[in-house]
């Protein structure tokens, strides 16, 4: 397969043994970015054979934590994030080219599909017994990189998500633990910065919920995800799935005291507000280039255009009216309504069902703004 203008960015810590079949399934890559973490074994000498580019840094408790600082170095837009144990068929590969040669306008997070092996093999219960959908293929242009637990890497406002729809044999091969120690050290690990993220999502610690969070995670493992069907296998899964919650918690309230010290802690609706003022800037930004692109494309691609810029707006103006955050929601009803359609659009499919919402505020301001809205 000729080489796409694409970059893939792949960490390893002693994964020698699963490292060289990752590599050859990323062939079809203009450039493969490999980073050392350490490795004492023979990563080195793998990534040799078919990576562009290696570098050498310490090892991290989580891969997050590297991604602000070799995500900036790639070389292409279109980038992937992978795994040693994970390895693309051929299949996904083809449809990845085709993909980027017509992508989805404005999307910049482009799911496909994987399979997750435990200890080689395939589970009957879980969310893993079926193909799921996971994030592998970036453009860098349309995402925010930081070094968070799992929402290290998300969509500018204005952009979205993409899907290369699953057909068969399209699929990402993940064989993502081999054991149980390494279940339990990967949740040690990853549920340290879980606190951040459930403080950022607006949880607050409490020591009775985090037992039933606890308890409820058991639950839904094991009999709603049904894990039982594994047998002990399942039951054990369960147990580590409900281990990590109550881990994670702890990390809240960890990462609660530590903002305490410093003044620095919010409540929920505080530190929301904040988060949307963040995001107000950059949707201004996206909303320009939006607008431009949208003003110079021709009438087939401007629809395309127009809904996924809808489809980012109806996500933030959604996050904002919660939060009756009106004065904000004002600013962006104005960025965003730039043409007669989208007035349309804020009116009737974003505003209309939220009258009630925002008549209960109080906030004249905004129902005076929707009115000026209406097109004649």
């Amino acid at each position: 397969m000729e080489k796409l203008p694409i970059s893939a960015l792949v960490a390893s810590f002693n994964e020698g043994h699963l490292l060289e079949d990752c590599l050859k399934s990323l062939q079809f890559c203009d450039e493969i970015y490999f980073v050392n973490l350490g490795s004492t074994d023979n990563s080195i000498e793998i990534a040799k054979k078919y990576a562009n580019i290696i570098e050498e840094y310490k090892k991290v408790p989580r891969i997050e934590d590297m991604h602000p600082i070799y995500i900036p170095k790639l070389k292409h837009d279109w980038f992937i994030l992978i795994d040693p144990d994970e390895r693309i068929k051929p299949a996904l590969a083809e449809d990845i080219k085709k993909y980027i040669s017509n992508p989805q306008p404005f999307a910049s997070l482009i799911r496909v599909y994987l399979w997750y092996y435990f200890k080689g093999k395939k589970l009957k219960g879980g969310p893993y017994k079926n193909v799921i959908r996971g994030r592998l293929l970036f453009y860098r242009p349309g995402i925010n990189v930081s070094d968070e637990v799992h929402t290290g890497i998300t969509a500018k406002v204005g952009y979205g998500i993409g899907e290369i729809p699953f057909t068969g044999e399209n699929y990402d091969e993940h064989f993502w633990c081999n054991s149980w120690k390494q279940i339990r050290d990967k949740h040690t690990r990853y549920s340290k910065g879980e606190g951040k993220v459930l403080y950022q999502e607006g949880k607050r610690f409490n020591l009775a919920l985090m037992f039933i969070q606890t308890i409820k995670s058991f639950y839904n493992s094991f009999i709603k995800q049904a894990y039982y069907k594994d047998g002990f296998t399942g039951l054990k899964f369960s147990f580590y799935e409900a281990r990590y919650t109550f881990l994670s918690w702890l990390s809240l309230n960890s990462y609660q005291k530590e903002l305490l010290l410093k003044n620095e802690l919010k409540s929920p609706k505080e530190y929301a507000i904040i988060d949307a003022k963040e995001k107000l800037e950059t949707f201004k930004l996206t909303s320009g280039e939006l607008i431009t692109q949208y003003q110079l494309a021709n009438d087939t691609l401007k629809p395309q255009i127009l809904k996924q810029y809808q489809k980012a707006l109806h996500r933030f103006q959604n996050d904002l009216l919660e939060l009756n955050a009106f004065d904000l929601a004002k600013e962006v009803n104005t960025i965003a309504g730039f043409n007669d359609e989208m007035k349309q659009y804020i009116m009737n499919d974003l505003l209309i069902d939220r009258l009630k919402l925002i008549q209960n505020s109080g906030s004249y301001k905004l129902a005076k703004y929707l009115s000026k809205l209406r097109i004649k």
